[in-house]
């Protein structure tokens, strides 16, 4: 673990602290005042969030969010994944990043999780994590579609899909069904109960996708009056078209960002990069491949 100062704490929030972590996220990812009282009220727990302080003073945070990595054996993985990592810009420099990251992976080794899963907010930021010991090894296809594209592809249906939103539960049900078999990141249903909101918020929700017994899901967020975020879609390759047609119906727009797991939608097209990263713990004595592209999905990116 890099050194810390005599004069720097690193340790897991008190209730009380909410004020100055607001002040740290607002400056480091600009979000509107309304979306921070939301996260605050509707997702923050003091007991997942790491903070160092500095002089007595918070200057970073992290959130250990509860997962479950999922093998394709069925083997569940205790992990966490870190998420909001956030230094206070008049702090950056110090190593303070380093520092929090390093604490929050013996933390979790001491609590007996196999390992740690992060989203880099850039691309610059891959290598950053590469020298903490990170690896890729979540990827996902993504693909931008105009509506006209959409339509097109509907053209060629050869059934409908129905598109209805959906309570938590029932979408981490039909989300281990589609994904069962492959490597991904498995969530706790109170993660599914926030996505809604997000998505709710945002204009949209997350859906069942139906196509006669066959069962699909997709979480989904508007961007804009003109642009949707199909965060996750996971219903079989064949009725892809049929459910985009649906979404599209059910949220006009005139471009939509598809995100599917890259064993999904190669007829869609678009690009396969890199998602997530993982750290494994020193006392994991899992077979956790790191060659096998896992899937992440939901990040709250």
């Amino acid at each position: 673990m890099g050194e810390i100062h005599p004069l720097t704490e690193i340790r897991p929030a008190h209730n009380g602290e909410v004020i100055r972590q607001k002040e740290i996220w607002k400056l480091c990812f600009g979000d509107a005042d309304t979306f921070i009282d939301f996260y605050f009220e509707n997702r923050y727990k003091a007991e997942n969030t790491i903070v160092l302080l500095d002089k007595g003073k918070i200057s970073a945070m992290l959130t250990q969010i509860p997962i479950r990595v999922v093998t394709p054996e069925q083997r569940s993985l205790n992990s966490a994944m870190f998420y909001a990592i956030a230094t206070h810009p008049q702090d950056r420099h110090r190593g303070f990043a380093t520092q929090i990251i390093e604490f929050s992976n013996a933390y979790l080794s001491k609590a007996d999780k196999e390992l740690s899963v992060l989203v880099p907010a850039e691309k610059p930021l891959f290598e950053f994590y590469h020298k903490l010991g990170y690896q890729e090894g979540f990827y996902i296809r993504e693909t931008l579609l105009q509506a006209k594209e959409i339509d097109h592809m509907a053209d060629q249906r050869s059934c409908s899909c129905k598109i209805t939103p959906i309570i938590p539960k029932k979408y981490n049900q039909r989300r281990d069904q589609q994904l069962k078999g492959n490597l991904y990141v498995a969530y706790e249903e109170d993660e599914i109960v926030y996505q809604k909101k997000i998505s709710q918020l945002s204009g949209a929700d997350i859906y069942a996708m139906d196509s006669g017994e066959v069962r699909g899901c997709a979480a989904i967020e508007r961007l804009s009056s003109d642009k949707v975020l199909v965060k996750e879609l996971l219903i079989a390759d064949q009725l892809l078209p049929s459910a985009l047609q649906a979404i599209a119906l059910c949220l006009p727009a005139q471009e939509y960002i598809v995100r599917t797991p890259i064993f999904r939608g190669k007829n869609l097209g678009g690009s396969v990069h890199p998602f997530g990263m993982f750290w494994t713990c020193r006392n994991n004595k899992s077979e956790f491949r790191p060659e096998a592209s896992g899937y992440l999905g939901l990040a709250f990116d």
